[in-house]
């Protein structure tokens, strides 16, 4: 019965609309008050414009991950358009998160998960990793490209395809045209405070927000089961609810990687279905990591800053602890 259910839930699919421009709403409003110091330029008001840009330029990067899923719309080629649009002004391009992205899902917290490295990559020792996890949280916003371009530059890349590498150097083409003009706009008019408040501070902070997002969605935890590899948020409040929606249910996040072509507002339900994750429990295991809201995950997560791996990283990590103590 539930696996009917399940599949049922796959077809009913959902409209985006509403979500979408709501973020572009926000998203348009917030910069065009920076930009205007309309209705006033208080530093107060700013510092809240400000908040709220983050938030949204946040969401943003979930309305990417649905169009590397072929999700946002119903038609393929809209996803990668709109993909294509949102990998310009994030510095990653579709094709390039969507390959890594892919590798996420199908390889998710072993060596081979290119989205997640080094955490995940056993070759990086603990120092590396801590040294790493500054820069990382601290300047994401540029450390999140060059995670994702690696796949693309490494000498033993596995985009081999000549004609499809083509395609990616388009798109960093496109990327590095846009920013150019950006910049050079920025410098030949000098609005640099202009530009610190509506790109750089936001970006900065933006970034930030990100890989603490993905930290709290797999650090410290094992590779294998998808329930028990990722947090699972399933909130239980007008807030978070709201939060979960505007964000496109990102943080249920077991449960889109164990279903990951399922509609992102379908997934709380399908975990409802099977039993709030009962059926990945075994009397020998530890339940799935599955939380309430947002902070409780997050603090989960920070137990592991300290030791920052996933999966066979961080089962060493817990044995080095271990023996040490």
């Amino acid at each position: 019965m539930a696996t009917a259910e399940i599949r049922a839930l796959h077809k009913e699919s959902e409209s985006n609309l509403i979500p979408l421009l709501l973020n572009l709403a926000a998203l348009a409003l917030a910069v065009f008050t920076l930009a205007s110091g309309w209705p006033t330029d208080h530093w107060a008001w700013t510092a809240a414009v400000i908040v709220a840009l983050v938030y949204f330029q946040h969401c943003w990067t979930t309305i990417f991950h649905e169009d590397v899923h072929y999700t946002l719309y119903k038609g393929k080629w809209h996803n990668i358009r709109n993909g294509m649009i949102v990998g310009t002004l994030l510095h990653v391009p579709f094709n390039v998160y969507r390959q890594v992205h892919i590798r996420h899902h199908n390889r998710m917290n072993e060596p081979e998960d290119w989205e997640l490295w080094p955490y995940c990559d056993p070759k990086m020792s603990l120092r590396f990793r801590r040294i790493f996890l500054f820069f990382d949280i601290f300047f994401g916003v540029w450390v999140g490209a060059y995670i994702y371009g690696r796949i693309f530059f490494v000498k033993d890349s596995p985009i081999k395809d000549p004609k499809f590498r083509r395609r990616i150097w388009m798109e960093y083409g496109i990327i590095a045209v846009f920013w150019g003009a950006i910049w050079g706009l920025v410098i030949a008019n000098g609005a640099w405070v202009l530009f610190a408040k509506v790109y750089l501070i936001p970006a900065f902070l933006t970034g930030i927000v990100q890989t603490i997002r993905k930290l709290t969605e797999h650090l410290g935890l094992p590779n294998g089961d998808p329930m028990r590899g990722a947090r699972t948020v399933i909130p239980n409040d007008a807030i978070g609810r709201a939060f979960s929606y505007t964000s496109f249910h990102i943080a249920t996040h077991g449960v889109h990687h164990k279903y990951p072509q399922m509609p992102h507002g379908h997934l709380a339900k399908a975990f409802e279905i099977e039993g709030g994750g009962n059926d990945v429990v075994e009397e020998s295991e530890a339940p799935p990591p599955v939380f309430p809201s947002h902070f409780r995950a997050m603090v989960d997560m920070t137990r592991y800053l300290a030791y920052p791996g996933i999966g066979e990283n961080a089962r060493r990590d817990r044995a080095e602890v271990t023996n040490s103590n």
